[in-house]
């Protein structure tokens, strides 16, 4: 799509170049000007590619159109029309920024001639405008993958050498979407336009894996939970794959993306709770005020899910929001008090292994006996620490399961790998897995696998003389397009310029990411 501007002082000059623009191939969209200060008007107004414009006009010359002109845009090719006594002129237009002129009369094929070149340098400069924010995104990409799962300074440092950090600062949330299955190696590239078509509102998109990507936005007056529910929405009407999204809380700066992150990823573990539910919040429950009955059931569900998940920090975070509720309110009956803290300890005593060490019926009994809210809580406390010791000491024996799930990853990184397989390997529960992997390896199950996949790739193309279509299908990922994207997101060149040794100076980022 070409924009061309005609400017002429006459409407039948101006009928006669628009015939013969209409008659040259490519599609264009055509504005008109009677003067040149009405062609300045359009010319800020709209990104026009092609300015042809007569150089004698009341007002404003075609000459001085063609300097106001350069000074919007410098991309902008100019052509002036001259009569044959204004020759010299036109000549000298040639240093004002002035592309080409032709002759009045117009001649068909000299007129064909001269907007063909035109159009050609327009063609050229605009691919090498899309290239060149072909490698700012790659870049961009890189360099937030790397950040946002090291959060090591020596990145930021590297590249802000390449690239503005200031764009970072303007993100101030944070979506991340999850499927069930490798979606985002097929997924087609014009989704996040599409994405953005429908939201109406720009953001950065970055893929972190074949079942995870991240949006990032900018503004901060919105309310994204409505976004995400609206994401979904279009995912779901554009493909049949199951998908979960989860929602950060505000954030002011790049310095806490990998932070945000992690509440994301630990957010989006909920979905093994509730595989009904498809948006997720990251905000901190603990942060919302709990001062009526209706809030205990609520908090008594995340107590069940914390113990459930074996996740004793959030327990500890969970029980200590319901302490606190109880020692600032006194308008509960202290029956009511000891039911909801014995529903805690009940709860604890759902994990039957835990169950055999202590007898629940005893605790229920001691609990009851309290004379106050101070006693209550000791004995709900104490039992939480013996559920933390039991799971400590049984965390132990996890190794043997997660050392069974990196091999099994290591001998078959080639297959599609679901969690749901790999917890299949080892007996245990897809979300169990997912928690002990992370506690143990310090990353979730997709970015092992990616790190797997990526190095698998990098081996083969350092001592093999594979295809990259070979070496991508070796490594499980299908999609060479996807795998060569996905490589030059983790090592910082592509995979070609990788094998030539033209990598060198991104690998020592890229090895030190993870």
């Amino acid at each position: 799509m070409y924009r061309v501007l005609i400017v002429d002082d006459e409407k039948i000059e101006r009928e006669g170049i628009k015939f013969l623009l209409e008659k040259e191939e490519g599609e264009q969209e055509i504005y008109e000007a009677s003067n040149g200060k009405q062609a300045l008007n359009i010319l800020r107004m709209q990104d026009i590619d092609l300015l042809l414009t007569d150089i004698k006009m009341p007002h404003m010359d075609g000459l001085e159109l063609a300097r106001e002109a350069r000074e919007i845009s410098d991309a902008i090719q100019i052509v002036i029309f001259s009569g044959y006594s204004d020759f010299s002129f036109a000549q000298e237009a040639i240093h004002y920024g002035v592309t080409d002129y032709v002759l009045k009369p117009v001649d068909p094929e000299r007129f064909h001639d001269t907007v063909h070149k035109a159009k050609m340098a327009i063609s050229r400069r605009k691919k090498e405008k899309q290239q060149a924010e072909k490698e700012k995104s790659f870049l961009q990409q890189y360099f937030l993958q790397s950040y946002l799962y090291s959060g090591k300074e020596e990145i930021l440092e590297k590249a802000g050498e390449m690239i503005a950090l200031e764009e970072w600062d303007k993100w101030h949330c944070a979506i991340l979407v999850e499927t069930d299955q490798a979606f985002f190696d097929m997924a087609p590239d014009s989704m996040p336009e599409d994405i953005q078509e429908e939201l109406r509102r720009k953001f950065f998109y970055l893929n972190l894996n074949t079942r995870q990507s991240i949006l990032l936005f900018n503004d901060i007056y919105c309310d994204y939970e409505l976004v995400a529910k609206q994401i979904y929405l279009q995912l779901k009407r554009s493909y049949h794959v199951r998908f979960h999204l989860a929602v950060s809380r505000k954030f002011e700066d790049h310095t806490d993306l990998p932070e945000v992150l992690g509440q994301l990823e630990q957010a989006m573990e909920e979905k093994f709770y509730h595989p009904d539910t498809h948006v997720f919040t990251s905000e901190d429950d603990e942060s919302r005020p709990v001062n009526d009955e209706t809030q205990d059931s609520q908090l008594m569900q995340k107590i069940s899910e914390d113990i459930s998940r074996k996740d004793v920090e959030q327990l500890w975070k969970h029980f200590n929001c319901l302490s606190e509720k109880y020692q600032k309110n006194t308008q509960f009956s202290a029956m009511y008090v000891k039911f909801v803290f014995s529903n805690v300890i009940q709860e604890l005593f759902e994990e039957s292994q835990f169950s055999e060490e202590r007898l629940l019926d005893k605790e229920i009994d001691r609990l009851y006996n309290c004379n106050d809210i101070a006693q209550i809580l000791t004995i709900t406390r104490e039992n939480i620490q013996e559920y933390q010791n039991f799971i400590e000491q049984s965390m132990s024996g996890s190794r043997d399961e997660v050392a069974a799930v990196k091999s099994y990853i290591y001998q078959h990184y080639n297959e599609d790998l679901s969690l749901e397989t790999l917890a299949d390997k080892v007996y245990l529960s897809s979300g169990y897995l997912s928690f002990i992997f992370k506690k143990e390896t310090g990353m979730n199950l997709n970015r092992f696998i990616r790190v797997v996949r990526m190095e698998k790739a990098k081996e083969l193309l350092c001592s093999t003389n594979m295809k990259v279509a070979q070496v991508s299908e070796q490594v499980g990922i299908p999609n060479v397009s996807y795998f060569c994207r996905s490589f030059r997101e983790y090592y910082g060149s592509s995979p070609e310029s990788y094998r030539k040794g033209n990598g060198e100076d991104e690998q020592s980022i890229g090895d030190n990411k993870e």
